[in-house]
């Protein structure tokens, strides 16, 4: 027991004979067990409780797959103030296909004259004598005259096509030259966007296939024969007369017309009629 349990004054307990001393004992045991047991109690509350502290440790508690919410601010664009399309008329889709001709559409004729001067060199159609010098005939430069007719359409005021034929002659030292052809025949007006006497100012071409050949005149011997020929002119007019539905006024050309066995060049000023069906 522990000496600052309990501590008995000795000047306190007086024993007087055997009564005394009986009763002293008594009470020293008495005193002396009450003691012990206080002391245990002490003991007692003062030992700590040897419990297992609970396990505070949080639960193994994955938490969710939380994003932030996206807090980037949404593409604002600011309100399309263009006025809304007007609803499109289906037949203003269409007007080129219905608008009226101006100056010149629908069916189309055209005729052509046109004299000049040109030349025929070339060989016979016989392969013994295509390239041999001594049968090869310079016709010279001579009188040149063509004339030729198409038929055909204005598909807009500035574009024409058509279909036609021709003949063209060449007169030269003792030598004629006719060459009948067909062709292929177009005409556009390139400057017609300019207004004025601007639509009237065109291009022509013509290209197709002739039979050309070249004739002494006294002997009548084919000097020069072309067969099938390949025939191409191109050329400028002017149609400043207007009169009815007809067009008219100069051109100005070169026709030319080759082969294996022909080179046929010619330069032609000339005279043209056109006439439209529109407007």
């Amino acid at each position: 027991m522990s000496s600052a349990a309990l501590r008995l004054p000795s000047n306190r307990v007086t024993c007087v004979g055997p009564v005394g001393f009986a009763l002293g004992g008594v009470l020293s045991v008495a005193l002396c067990c009450a003691a012990e047991v206080q002391a245990e109690e002490v003991q007692a509350e003062a030992k700590p409780v040897d419990a297992k502290p609970a396990d505070t440790k949080p639960a193994d508690a994955k938490p969710a797959d939380a994003k932030p919410a996206d807090a980037k601010p949404a593409d604002a664009k600011p309100a399309d103030t263009k006025p809304a399309d007007a609803p499109v008329d289906p037949k203003a889709e269409k007007a080129w296909e219905t608008d009226p001709y101006e100056h010149r559409g629908g069916f189309a004729v055209g005729l052509s004259l046109g004299l000049g001067v040109g030349a025929a060199n070339g060989f016979p159609a016989d392969a013994r004598k295509i390239g041999r010098e001594e049968f090869y005939t310079e016709s010279g430069l001579g009188l040149s005259t063509l004339g030729s007719l198409w038929i055909g359409g204005a598909l807009a005021d500035w574009l024409t096509f058509g279909l036609g034929g021709g003949f063209a002659l060449i007169r030269a030292d003792g030598t004629e030259s006719p060459a009948p052809f067909m062709f292929f025949h177009t005409d556009i007006y390139p400057l017609y966007g300019l207004e004025g006497a601007f639509r009237n100012l065109g291009m022509t071409t013509d290209f197709g296939l002739a039979f050309a050949k070249t004739t002494d005149n006294e002997t009548g011997d084919v000097l020069i024969d072309a067969g099938g020929a390949s025939h191409l002119f191109v050329g400028a007019f002017f149609e400043g007369i207007e009169f009815w539905k007809m067009k008219m006024g100069p051109s100005l050309g070169l026709d030319y017309m080759f082969s294996q066995t022909l080179r046929r060049p010619s330069a032609i000023a000339g005279f043209r009629v056109s006439l439209y069906t529109l407007p």
